[in-house]
């Protein structure tokens, strides 16, 4: 290792320590890092200087004297945006560097394949920015999820039945967009925003529950796309031989069975009036609940079958299930065949506010403080 990356790599070191102990003293990094004073006084100055941390907080000294000089994490010294395109709307929300979540804008909006609708995610972009006060220097870059799959490398949709955007290409989804774009599977985006979020994971599946299935395959913190770009797609797994139709031409797809619209549709599309009426205690609600969770029970445990690891679930129906986690275990344990507890294995997604949104942003923000 040469002396330029010796140096890269105590700034780092430095760094990710003040944004893990929020606040420290010059003594303790240098203390706990073992690493010089001067070293650690350099590097302290080009992170001031660069605006990535402050030096404004005085810590008290029991023991008299100068209070020492504390370094705090700044969060927000840049941001990145993300967009979620569905079928009914465009969302956008701003993250700061923690995956906070800044501001969020959620507008309905029919997609359509058209010039118009590219301006629409332009304008988007530059409303959430202004209206949330955000200087444009610090915005690392606009994550843009999509359904479909993804050649992340390309930059292309390669399939898109869900909605038709099957061959457009990050650069006609970023048309009117200012800032460098990425383009990502938006069940990628949000198995990677519940990895980055939740620390106690670093390998799980991530199961994205909303109007279609979709899914993540997340190892040691980062998403595995696979060789063939479906990684992770579970919503084509076969659930019920020769069953209901699919919309990729299939019968009995777990996705014809497992979508949200299995449940909103008995509540003209608002998915969170079906549980409103499911804890009133409605026959019909209350039956069409038994049944879903039953295929949701199966899909799981072919889940655990195939990976053996920590299963997440989220989308849509992840910000209800969390009241009905016991009776999924029930179900899901009498499906093992190794007499397994899916509650040591089961969990609940833990962040639900525009989380595709939100990882699409935290691409950016990973390969920022990667360079760090």
């Amino acid at each position: 290792m040469d002396i330029v990356d010796v140096k890269h790599n105590n700034r780092k070191k430095i760094y990710f320590y003040i944004r893990d102990q929020k606040v420290a003293t010059k003594q303790k990094i240098a203390y706990d890092l073992n690493l010089s004073l001067p070293t650690v006084t350099q590097n302290l100055e080009y992170l001031v200087q660069k605006g990535m941390i402050s030096d404004e907080v005085k810590e008290q000294n029991r023991g008299g004297g100068r209070n020492p000089v504390a370094y705090t994490y700044i969060s927000d010294v840049m941001v990145a945006v993300g967009v979620e395109i569905t079928y009914h709307h465009i969302k956008t929300a701003i993250v700061d560097l923690d995956g906070n979540v800044i501001k969020y804008v959620h507008k309905r909006q029919l997609y359509e394949r058209s010039d118009r609708y590219l301006q629409l995610i332009g304008d988007a972009v530059d409303g959430i920015i202004e209206s949330g006060g955000v200087d444009p220097k610090k915005v690392l870059g606009v994550g843009i999820a999509v359904s479909g799959l993804i050649d992340q490398k390309k930059g292309l949709v390669v399939y898109g039945r869900i909605i038709d955007n099957e061959g457009m290409s990050k650069e006609d989804f970023s048309k009117y967009v200012k800032y460098p774009t990425k383009l990502i599977h938006d069940s990628n985006a949000a198995g990677f925003c519940e990895i980055w979020m939740s620390t106690e994971h670093k390998n799980a599946y991530y199961v994205n529950i909303s109007n279609t299935i979709g899914g993540s395959v997340l190892i040691n913190n980062e998403v595995y796309l696979g060789d063939g770009l479906y990684s992770g797609e579970i919503g084509h797994l076969n659930l019920v031989p020769d069953g209901g139709v699919c919309y990729c031409g299939q019968k009995g797809c777990a996705d014809v069975y497992c979508n949200a619209e299995q449940l909103s549709d008995k509540t003209d599309g608002d998915l969170g009036l079906f549980f409103i009426h499911l804890k009133q205690g409605d026959e019909e609600v209350k039956a069409l609940w038994d049944r879903y969770l039953d295929y949701l029970a199966v899909l799981i445990n072919d889940i655990r079958m195939m990976f053996g690891c920590t299963i997440i679930l989220g989308g849509y129906i992840g910000i209800y299930i969390k009241d009905y986690m016991d009776d999924l275990y029930e179900r899901v344990n009498r499906k093992n065949s190794f007499f397994e507890d899916a509650s040591k294995y089961l969990v609940p997604c833990r962040h639900n506010v525009e989380v595709v949104a939100s990882g699409a942003a935290l691409y950016f923000v990973k390969d920022y403080l990667d360079e760090v």
